[in-house]
């Protein structure tokens, strides 16, 4: 996978809807991360794990 395996890992990532979160979130899915994917909007959310695909997983959540 490269000189980062997260394979077996997960990551949260706040503000993943969109922006520098989804980005993120994409970039640790990429090298083996399950990924969930929190946003206050949850179907926004729930919509970009779907783009992600694999291991994410979206929700809504208000911090």
């Amino acid at each position: 996978m490269g000189w980062i395996d997260l394979s077996g890992q997960t990551a949260v990532v706040t503000g993943a809807a969109g922006g520098i979160g989804f980005g993120i979130a994409q970039g640790l899915a990429a090298v083996g991360a399950a990924v969930v994917l929190v946003d206050r909007d949850e179907e926004a959310s729930r919509a970009a794990a779907g783009r992600i695909g694999g291991a994410a997983l979206g929700m809504g959540c208000d911090l």
